[in-house]
Protein backbone atom coordinates (compact mmCIF):
# COMPACT_ATOMS: atom_id res chain seq x y z
CA UNK A 1 0.00 0.00 0.00
CA UNK A 2 1.01 3.50 -0.55
CA UNK A 3 1.29 4.44 3.59
CA UNK A 4 3.44 1.16 3.98
CA UNK A 5 5.70 3.11 1.13
CA UNK A 6 5.95 6.27 2.58
CA UNK A 7 6.69 4.85 6.08
CA UNK A 8 9.79 3.16 4.29
CA UNK A 9 8.67 0.66 2.81
CA UNK A 10 10.42 -0.28 -0.78
CA UNK A 11 8.27 -0.44 -3.93
CA UNK A 12 8.09 -1.31 -7.50
CA UNK A 13 7.16 1.31 -10.28
CA UNK A 14 6.27 -1.49 -12.78
CA UNK A 15 4.38 -3.68 -9.88
CA UNK A 16 2.17 -5.82 -11.95
CA UNK A 17 4.01 -7.07 -14.78
CA UNK A 18 5.43 -10.73 -14.66
CA UNK A 19 8.90 -11.12 -15.56
CA UNK A 20 7.66 -14.95 -16.78
CA UNK A 21 9.12 -17.71 -14.85
CA UNK A 22 12.54 -19.47 -15.87
CA UNK A 23 14.23 -22.07 -16.53
CA UNK A 24 15.29 -23.14 -12.91
CA UNK A 25 17.67 -26.04 -12.85
CA UNK A 26 15.06 -28.25 -10.55
CA UNK A 27 16.00 -31.26 -8.19
CA UNK A 28 16.24 -34.28 -10.55
CA UNK A 29 13.95 -37.00 -9.17
CA UNK A 30 15.07 -38.87 -6.51
CA UNK A 31 18.33 -36.40 -5.60
CA UNK A 32 19.51 -35.93 -2.48
CA UNK A 33 17.49 -32.70 -1.59
CA UNK A 34 20.36 -31.59 1.36
CA UNK A 35 22.78 -31.37 -2.11
CA UNK A 36 20.84 -29.32 -4.17
CA UNK A 37 20.06 -26.70 -1.08
CA UNK A 38 23.54 -26.39 -0.87
CA UNK A 39 24.93 -26.43 -4.44
CA UNK A 40 25.12 -22.94 -5.97
CA UNK A 41 22.63 -21.99 -8.78
CA UNK A 42 23.34 -22.69 -12.65
CA UNK A 43 25.44 -20.20 -14.25
CA UNK A 44 23.33 -17.56 -16.45
CA UNK A 45 19.85 -19.36 -14.57
CA UNK A 46 17.12 -17.34 -12.34
CA UNK A 47 15.82 -19.61 -9.66
CA UNK A 48 12.26 -18.51 -8.89
CA UNK A 49 10.47 -18.83 -5.54
CA UNK A 50 7.99 -18.34 -2.86
CA UNK A 51 8.03 -17.81 0.61
CA UNK A 52 4.93 -18.28 2.74
CA UNK A 53 4.82 -17.42 6.39
CA UNK A 54 2.40 -19.10 8.91
CA UNK A 55 1.58 -17.14 11.89
CA UNK A 56 -1.46 -19.14 13.22
CA UNK A 57 -1.70 -21.33 16.09
CA UNK A 58 -0.01 -21.20 19.19
CA UNK A 59 3.28 -18.82 19.60
CA UNK A 60 3.33 -18.59 15.75
CA UNK A 61 2.34 -14.99 15.84
CA UNK A 62 5.93 -14.50 17.63
CA UNK A 63 7.44 -17.10 16.21
CA UNK A 64 5.83 -17.80 12.64
CA UNK A 65 6.76 -21.16 10.36
CA UNK A 66 8.22 -20.17 7.13
CA UNK A 67 8.37 -22.16 4.41
CA UNK A 68 10.57 -22.15 0.66
CA UNK A 69 8.94 -23.43 -2.60
CA UNK A 70 10.67 -23.65 -5.88
CA UNK A 71 8.06 -21.98 -8.21
CA UNK A 72 7.98 -24.30 -11.82
CA UNK A 73 7.27 -22.55 -15.36
CA UNK A 74 3.86 -24.53 -15.05
CA UNK A 75 3.14 -22.60 -11.95
CA UNK A 76 3.16 -26.14 -9.76
CA UNK A 77 5.07 -25.54 -6.67
CA UNK A 78 7.98 -27.71 -4.80
CA UNK A 79 8.85 -27.78 -1.00
CA UNK A 80 12.34 -27.18 -0.89
CA UNK A 81 12.67 -25.65 3.12
CA UNK A 82 11.27 -24.96 6.01
CA UNK A 83 12.58 -22.43 9.11
CA UNK A 84 11.30 -21.25 11.94
CA UNK A 85 12.72 -18.60 14.89
CA UNK A 86 13.76 -20.92 17.76
CA UNK A 87 12.09 -20.03 21.60
CA UNK A 88 14.54 -19.51 24.62
CA UNK A 89 17.46 -18.26 22.88
CA UNK A 90 19.77 -15.80 23.74
CA UNK A 91 19.40 -14.20 20.47
CA UNK A 92 17.21 -14.17 16.71
CA UNK A 93 17.96 -18.07 16.14
CA UNK A 94 16.67 -19.57 13.01
CA UNK A 95 16.44 -23.57 12.43
CA UNK A 96 16.46 -24.76 8.87
CA UNK A 97 14.74 -28.33 7.82
CA UNK A 98 14.06 -30.03 4.58
CA UNK A 99 10.97 -31.44 6.18
CA UNK A 100 8.03 -29.14 7.48
CA UNK A 101 7.17 -31.17 9.73
CA UNK A 102 10.32 -31.74 11.74
CA UNK A 103 12.17 -28.49 12.75
CA UNK A 104 13.73 -30.03 15.53
CA UNK A 105 18.20 -29.12 15.88
CA UNK A 106 18.79 -32.40 16.32
CA UNK A 107 16.37 -34.20 13.37
CA UNK A 108 17.82 -35.99 10.44
CA UNK A 109 16.35 -32.92 8.37
CA UNK A 110 18.30 -30.20 9.87
CA UNK A 111 20.49 -28.39 7.55
CA UNK A 112 20.88 -25.21 8.60
CA UNK A 113 20.78 -22.31 10.45
CA UNK A 114 21.06 -18.65 11.20
CA UNK A 115 21.79 -16.49 14.34
CA UNK A 116 22.30 -12.92 14.65
CA UNK A 117 23.85 -10.73 17.35
CA UNK A 118 22.16 -9.70 20.36
CA UNK A 119 21.29 -5.96 18.80
CA UNK A 120 19.83 -8.22 15.81
CA UNK A 121 22.17 -6.53 12.78
CA UNK A 122 24.42 -9.02 12.40
CA UNK A 123 23.61 -12.69 11.28
CA UNK A 124 25.75 -15.95 10.31
CA UNK A 125 24.75 -18.71 8.03
CA UNK A 126 26.13 -21.60 9.64
CA UNK A 127 25.11 -25.45 8.05
CA UNK A 128 24.59 -27.85 9.94
CA UNK A 129 28.13 -29.21 11.18
CA UNK A 130 29.16 -28.95 15.45
CA UNK A 131 30.12 -25.62 16.53
CA UNK A 132 33.89 -25.60 17.44
CA UNK A 133 33.80 -24.81 20.89
CA UNK A 134 31.71 -28.49 21.03
CA UNK A 135 34.44 -30.25 19.49
CA UNK A 136 35.69 -32.14 22.75
CA UNK A 137 32.84 -33.39 23.71
CA UNK A 138 31.84 -35.24 20.33
CA UNK A 139 33.09 -37.76 17.87
CA UNK A 140 36.34 -37.11 16.16
CA UNK A 141 34.67 -37.95 13.12
CA UNK A 142 32.16 -35.20 13.71
CA UNK A 143 32.32 -32.59 11.52
CA UNK A 144 33.08 -29.04 12.29
CA UNK A 145 30.12 -26.52 10.83
CA UNK A 146 30.96 -24.48 8.06
CA UNK A 147 30.03 -20.42 7.72
CA UNK A 148 27.53 -20.11 4.39
CA UNK A 149 27.73 -16.55 4.79
CA UNK A 150 26.87 -13.57 6.96
CA UNK A 151 24.55 -10.31 6.73
CA UNK A 152 25.16 -7.09 7.85
CA UNK A 153 22.04 -4.52 8.37
CA UNK A 154 23.47 -0.82 9.19
CA UNK A 155 21.90 1.19 11.03
CA UNK A 156 19.72 3.89 8.42
CA UNK A 157 20.75 7.61 8.78
CA UNK A 158 16.95 8.71 7.82
CA UNK A 159 15.54 7.02 11.01
CA UNK A 160 13.02 4.02 10.11
CA UNK A 161 11.21 5.59 7.35
CA UNK A 162 14.17 5.12 4.91
CA UNK A 163 15.59 1.61 3.24
CA UNK A 164 17.52 -0.38 5.17
CA UNK A 165 21.40 -1.06 3.73
CA UNK A 166 23.01 -4.21 3.54
CA UNK A 167 25.95 -6.38 3.21
CA UNK A 168 26.29 -9.73 2.37
CA UNK A 169 29.46 -11.59 2.33
CA UNK A 170 29.58 -15.09 0.90
CA UNK A 171 32.16 -17.88 0.41
CA UNK A 172 33.73 -17.59 -2.81
CA UNK A 173 33.27 -20.55 -5.59
CA UNK A 174 36.50 -22.62 -6.91
CA UNK A 175 36.55 -23.39 -10.99
CA UNK A 176 34.79 -26.58 -10.22
CA UNK A 177 31.49 -24.83 -9.17
CA UNK A 178 32.38 -25.96 -5.73
CA UNK A 179 31.94 -23.62 -2.52
CA UNK A 180 35.24 -22.14 -0.69
CA UNK A 181 35.01 -24.11 2.51
CA UNK A 182 35.21 -21.90 5.40
CA UNK A 183 35.25 -23.54 8.73
CA UNK A 184 36.44 -21.10 11.49
CA UNK A 185 37.80 -23.11 14.57
CA UNK A 186 37.56 -19.54 16.76
CA UNK A 187 35.57 -16.30 16.70
CA UNK A 188 38.45 -14.34 14.86
CA UNK A 189 38.47 -16.52 11.77
CA UNK A 190 34.37 -15.88 11.13
CA UNK A 191 33.23 -14.28 8.07
CA UNK A 192 32.00 -11.47 10.24
CA UNK A 193 35.86 -10.65 11.91
CA UNK A 194 37.15 -11.39 8.47
CA UNK A 195 34.91 -8.39 6.96
CA UNK A 196 35.27 -5.92 9.85
CA UNK A 197 39.25 -6.63 9.33
CA UNK A 198 39.58 -6.49 5.53
CA UNK A 199 40.42 -10.11 5.42
CA UNK A 200 38.12 -10.79 1.87
CA UNK A 201 40.58 -13.09 0.01
CA UNK A 202 38.35 -15.59 -1.24
CA UNK A 203 35.10 -14.02 0.05
CA UNK A 204 32.20 -12.34 -2.45
CA UNK A 205 30.79 -9.36 -0.83
CA UNK A 206 26.98 -8.12 -1.99
CA UNK A 207 25.41 -5.26 -1.06
CA UNK A 208 22.25 -4.02 -1.84
CA UNK A 209 20.85 -2.06 -4.60
CA UNK A 210 20.06 1.68 -3.33
CA UNK A 211 16.05 2.22 -3.98
CA UNK A 212 15.98 5.79 -5.08
CA UNK A 213 12.45 8.29 -4.68
CA UNK A 214 9.55 8.34 -6.66
CA UNK A 215 7.71 11.54 -6.22
CA UNK A 216 4.78 9.59 -8.11
CA UNK A 217 4.32 7.03 -6.09
CA UNK A 218 5.52 8.66 -2.66
CA UNK A 219 8.10 5.92 -2.11
CA UNK A 220 11.27 4.35 -1.97
CA UNK A 221 11.28 1.95 -5.20
CA UNK A 222 13.30 -0.45 -7.21
CA UNK A 223 12.47 -2.47 -10.17
CA UNK A 224 11.38 -5.72 -9.55
CA UNK A 225 10.27 -6.56 -12.87
CA UNK A 226 6.40 -7.45 -11.73
CA UNK A 227 8.12 -9.88 -9.34
CA UNK A 228 7.16 -8.02 -6.23
CA UNK A 229 3.61 -6.19 -5.70
CA UNK A 230 3.31 -4.87 -2.04
CA UNK A 231 5.59 -1.95 -0.67
CA UNK A 232 7.54 -2.74 2.05
CA UNK A 233 10.52 -1.95 4.42
CA UNK A 234 11.38 -5.77 4.20
CA UNK A 235 11.72 -5.75 0.00
CA UNK A 236 15.30 -5.52 -0.99
CA UNK A 237 17.73 -6.78 -4.21
CA UNK A 238 21.41 -7.75 -3.74
CA UNK A 239 23.91 -7.14 -6.31
CA UNK A 240 27.62 -7.29 -6.73
CA UNK A 241 28.93 -3.83 -5.95
CA UNK A 242 30.71 -3.39 -8.90
CA UNK A 243 27.86 -4.32 -11.43
CA UNK A 244 24.68 -3.08 -9.54
CA UNK A 245 22.58 -4.59 -12.85
CA UNK A 246 23.67 -8.47 -11.95
CA UNK A 247 20.78 -8.97 -9.72
CA UNK A 248 22.23 -12.23 -7.42
CA UNK A 249 18.85 -11.88 -5.21
CA UNK A 250 15.73 -10.08 -5.02
CA UNK A 251 13.02 -10.50 -2.14
CA UNK A 252 9.78 -8.78 -1.46
CA UNK A 253 5.81 -8.83 -0.69
CA UNK A 254 3.35 -9.48 -2.71
CA UNK A 255 0.38 -11.13 -0.33
CA UNK A 256 0.41 -9.87 3.94
CA UNK A 257 2.22 -13.38 4.48
CA UNK A 258 3.63 -14.60 0.67
CA UNK A 259 6.99 -13.05 -0.72
CA UNK A 260 8.72 -14.09 -3.88
CA UNK A 261 12.74 -14.90 -3.54
CA UNK A 262 14.48 -14.98 -6.95
CA UNK A 263 18.06 -15.68 -6.75
CA UNK A 264 21.14 -16.99 -9.10
CA UNK A 265 24.73 -17.46 -9.15
CA UNK A 266 26.85 -17.57 -6.32
CA UNK A 267 24.02 -18.75 -3.75
CA UNK A 268 22.51 -21.86 -3.03
CA UNK A 269 19.16 -21.99 -2.14
CA UNK A 270 20.22 -22.27 1.75
CA UNK A 271 21.84 -19.02 1.63
CA UNK A 272 19.62 -17.33 -0.03
CA UNK A 273 16.55 -18.63 1.86
CA UNK A 274 19.06 -17.81 5.11
CA UNK A 275 19.46 -14.02 3.93
CA UNK A 276 15.92 -13.75 3.40
CA UNK A 277 14.64 -15.22 7.20
CA UNK A 278 17.30 -12.76 8.20
CA UNK A 279 15.22 -9.62 6.83
CA UNK A 280 12.01 -11.05 8.71
CA UNK A 281 13.83 -10.21 11.92
CA UNK A 282 12.70 -7.41 13.99
CA UNK A 283 16.07 -5.11 13.86
CA UNK A 284 14.86 -2.18 16.32
CA UNK A 285 18.87 -1.09 16.18
CA UNK A 286 18.18 -0.79 12.62
CA UNK A 287 14.58 0.73 12.09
Amino acid sequence: SPGAARRGGVGDPEGERDAGSSDVGSPQLGEDMEAYVLRPALRGRIVQCRISRDKRGVDKGMFPFYHLYLEAADGRKQFLLAGRKRKRSKTSNYLISLDPTDLSRDGDNFVGKVRSNVLGTKFTIFDNGVNPERKNFVPETTRIREELGAVCYETNVLGFRGPRKMTVIIPGIDDQNQRLRVQPQNEQESLLCRLQRGASQGLVLLQNKAPWWSYKSGAYVLNFHGRVTRASVKNFQIVHPDDPDALVLQFGRVAPDTFTMDFCFPLCPLQAFAICLSSFDGKLACE
